[in-house]
Parts: C-alpha cells; structure tokens; sequence
C-alpha cells in the first residue's frame, strides 16, 4: 500500500508533518530526556544516530504496511518540533498502532491530544484500516488520559516485560465509526 498522506497537516496549534534533518536539535533533546524516555520502546540515540534516524524518516515510504513510520508534531506559529508519532499499519490493512513521545516543555498543553487526535483522522481518511491501537504502560498516567482525551477507549489490560521489568500494559483501541 503506497498512501499519500497529506502532509503538512495543520491543526489549530499543531502540525502533523514528516521528520526533517533541521529537527535534530529538538528531536535529540527530548529523545534523551529521561522522564520523556520512561516508558517509550525506543533507546536513547547519540546525535550522529538521531542525524541519520532524521534523515531516513524524512524521505521513508510512510505507512508501509508491517513497518514503522515516524511523523512530526511541531508548533503551527513557528514550526518547531515538539514530538513525534508512531505509526505502523499491519500487513493485512485491517489496523495500525500509534505510539507518541512529547517534549517535557509541551506536555499536559494540549498538544498531544491535538496531534493524536490529527493522526487517527488521517489514518481514518487516507487509509482503509478498521481500527487504532495505543498501548501504553500502566503506571503512564499523563498518555492514559490523553487517550482517553483522543477518544480512544481501554480494551484490555496484559502482563508484560518492559525494559527487563515486569508491568501491566493497557491496550487502547478506535475504530473507524468512533473516529
């Protein structure tokens, strides 16, 4: 599937655009920051790793059934990148799974609830998946509730192993008539 999302999307205070190598900056600094760090899957990279992680995001197929895309969220006043989202549609088109990291600075503003809700209506628009997933770590209070904000509902909670140690990790769900 080759989808051409239409991108930049402006929101009121956000945009959902690609990744660019200018962003190193801010994208090296909250991806090193340890509380943003937490509970997300990626490792902390260096600034040559993030350099080219930038690079390849900014020209990668986006929404590649089976493999993750990175999208940006940066201010709509002055384009600066605040965070980014996780996407990866599944092999059969039936789902995706979002994820999303935002900058220590830009949380409990709003934005994230703006990005995350511009991403499912892009998702919903420019593909044919049935539904979202979100999965986050159950002691991640503040991305709970900005699900829960972005409409999205609690479908079941597992056990798992996160970074070595054992957790509770819910599974959040949309699908295409809630969206």
């Amino acid at each position: 599937m080759r989808t051409l999302l239409p991108l930049p999307h402006h929101c009121e205070r956000v945009s959902i655009r690609r990744l660019r190598p200018s962003d190193l900056r801010a994208f090296h600094a909250y991806r090193c920051d340890p509380e943003v760090a937490r509970y997300q899957g990626w490792s902390t990279m260096s600034e040559s790793e993030a350099a080219a992680f930038l690079q390849e995001q900014n020209s990668a197929s986006l929404l590649e059934p089976g493999h993750w895309c990175q999208l940006g969220i940066a201010t709509r006043s002055d384009d600066q990148l605040i965070g980014d989202v996780g996407v990866c549609v599944a092999e059969d088109l039936e789902q995706a799974e979002i994820g999303f990291s935002l900058g220590a600075a830009s949380q409990g503003k709003g934005f994230g609830n703006e990005a995350i809700r511009a991403v499912l209506d892009l998702l919903f628009m420019h593909t044919p998946i049935a539904w979202v997933t979100a999965i986050t770590d159950a002691r991640n209070a503040p991305a709970i509730r900005l699900l829960g904000r972005a409409g999205m509902r609690m479908t079941s909670t597992v056990d798992s192993v996160f970074k070595g140690e054992p957790c509770a990790e819910h599974v959040f769900a949309i699908d295409r008539g809630e969206g």
